[in-house]
C-alpha cells in the first residue's frame, strides 16, 4: 500500500478566515510556534483569526531547525497537550514545527510568511547541526493538513526571499525532468513531472513583474501566481515524485558551492541553486531552456556568472567540485556527470552571453 498527499492551501488577504473551518475539526487547543520577525508581520492577522482558539502555548520557534532545538520543545508539556500546533514563519521555523509535530503526533498546520520555499506543505524536514551547517533531511510520516498563505504579509517580508524562491522553485522543473529522462515512470511520479512545469512557465512569465510588485508592496495577480509556483506548485512535486526525481546537479553544485563558509552568510540559497540551474542546462544542451532561464536570471539579477556568487574565473574550485561529485543530489540521473565536465561547463558558462 501506497498514500500520496498533495498541498491542501488557502491563499487570500482573508485566508486565516479559515482556520475556524479547517483546524476546528482537530480540536480547539492549539501551540503556536514562530519566527520573531513573521509573528511581528503577521500577528495582527494571525491571533484575531485564533479568537475561538485556545492558545495553549506560544513561543519563537528557536535559533535553528535542529535537534537539540526540536527535542526541548518536544518535551514542553503544554505542546504535548495541545491538539494541534500551528506554525508561522519560514523554513526553518515551519521544518521545527513539522519535526515536533511527527514526534508528538500532532497535526500541524503552516502559515507562510514568506515565498521562498515548499517547506510549508511537504514530508520534509531540513535539518541543521546547532552551528547551522546542514545535518541531514528528516522524512515525516505525514505533511502539514493545511497551510494559509496571506500575499499581503508575503508582499511586506523582504523582497529578497521572494526573488531567492523564483531561483529555487525553477530548479525544482529543470531537476526532476532531467532526473527522470531514461526511466519508465510511474502515474504519481509522471504526474509531479507535469506538475513541474508550473514550477518554471508561470516564473519565466510574470516573474520580473511579480518581483517588481513584491518589491512596491503590491499584491498582484502575478505574484499571487508566484507563489503558487514557489509553495503549491513545488511542494506537489516534491509530495508525489520518486524522492529520486526531486533534485539533480542544481542541487548538488548549492551543496559544492556551501562549502565555501561565506556561501551562505552572503548568498541565499534559491540564489545559488538559481546559478547551478543554469550550469545543469548547459552541461545537457539545452540551449533553449539555458536561453530562457539565463535572460530570465539577468532581468531580475539572479546569478549568471561566477562572480555574481564572488567567485573568481581562475579559482581552482577543486573542494566545490569535489563536495559536488559526491553529493547524493546525483545519485540518480541519466548519465555519469564527472568532476571535469562540472569544471568545463562553469568556464564555458563564463562565456556565454544569451
Amino acid at each position: 500500500m501506497k498514500s500520496y498527499y498533495l498541498p491542501c492551501y488557502t491563499i487570500g488577504t482573508d485566508a486565516f478566515d479559515n482556520f475556524e473551518n479547517v483546524m476546528s475539526f482537530y480540536g480547539r487547543k492549539v501551540a503556536l510556534l514562530y519566527g520573531e520577525k513573521a509573528f511581528k508581520a503577521s500577528k495582527d492577522k494571525v491571533l484575531p483569526a485564533l479568537k475561538d482558539f485556545e492558545i495553549v502555548y506560544q513561543a519563537v520557534y528557536g535559533k535553528e531547525a535542529s535537534y537539540a532545538n526540536i527535542d526541548k520543545l518536544s518535551a514542553v508539556e503544554e505542546i504535548s497537550k495541545a491538539d494541534l500546533i500551528l506554525a508561522v514563519g519560514g523554513g526553518k521555523c515551519i521544518d521545527v514545527a513539522k519535526v515536533v509535530g511527527d514526534k508528538l503526533n500532532k497535526p500541524v498546520f503552516t502559515v507562510a510568511s514568506i515565498a521562498s520555499t515548499c517547506a510549508a506543505v511537504t514530508r520534509i524536514a531540513v535539518l541543521h547541526n546547532d552551528d547551522g551547517s546542514f545535518k541531514e533531511v528528516y522524512r515525516l510520516k505525514n505533511p502539514p493538513v493545511h497551510c494559509f498563505i496571506d500575499p499581503e504579509i508575503v508582499v511586506n517580508a523582504p523582497a529578497k526571499y521572494f526573488w531567492a524562491g523564483m531561483g529555487d522553485t525553477m530548479a525544482k522543473h529543470v531537476e526532476c525532468v532531467f532526473s527522470s529522462k531514461n526511466d519508465v515512470v510511474d502515474f504519481e511520479s509522471d504526474f509531479g513531472r507535469t506538475i513541474s512545469a508550473l514550477c518554471y512557465d508561470p516564473i519565466l512569465e510574470k516573474g520580473e513583474k511579480a518581483y517588481e510588485d513584491v518589491k512596491n508592496h503590491v499584491v498582484s495577480a502575478e505574484v499571487e501566481d508566484v507563489i503558487k509556483s514557489i509553495i503549491i506548485a513545488t511542494g506537489g512535486v516534491s509530495l508525489i515524485v520518486n524522492p529520486d526525481y526531486n533534485s539533480a546537479l542544481a542541487h548538488a553544485l548549492y551543496y559544492g558551492l556551501t562549502v565555501r563558509e561565506w556561501m551562505e552568510q552572503k548568498h541565499l540559497h534559491g540564489e545559488i541553486v538559481s546559478y547551478g540551474t543554469l550550469v545543469q542546462l548547459l552541461i545537457d544542451n539545452q540551449m533553449e531552456d539555458l536561453k530562457k532561464v539565463y535572460q530570465f536570471n539577468k532581468k531580475v539579477k539572479l546569478p549568471v556568472c561566477l562572480k555574481d556568487l564572488d567567485l573568481e574565473k581562475d579559482d581552482p574550485m577543486d573542494d566545490i567540485l569535489d563536495a559536488t561529485i559526491i553529493n547524493p543530489e546525483l545519485n540518480h540521473i541519466p548519465y555519469e556527470i564527472t568532476k571535469e565536465m562540472v569544471r568545463e561547463t562553469i568556464l564555458k558558462l563564463e562565456e556565454y552571453k544569451g
